[in-house]
């Protein structure tokens, strides 16, 4: 069992509906969401069930990233 981090980018005619069925497929494999922005997600999930994932409809790819020697940004939302 390997935890990779995907990116999953999304077809630009895929419904909320979808979206919703797509994201509970990932979190009922054991995946982590890491996060949603309009048509991408970004997840963690067992590298055994990307072929599951692929499978499902309005994908239009995904691929593993990797952070390794980056320096990923700390985002603070400061409320007022």
């Amino acid at each position: 069992m390997v935890f990779e981090t995907y990116l999953i980018s999304l077809n630009g005619s895929i419904s909320p509906t979808e979206v919703e069925h797509i994201l509970k497929t990932l979190t009922s494999l054991g995946g982590n969401v890491n996060m949603v922005v309009k048509r991408s997600i970004i997840a963690s999930f067992d590298s055994a069930q990307v072929d599951i994932i692929r499978k499902k409809p309005g994908f239009k790819l995904v691929g593993g990233i990797n952070f390794k020697g980056w320096e990923v940004r700390k985002i603070v939302k400061r409320e007022l």
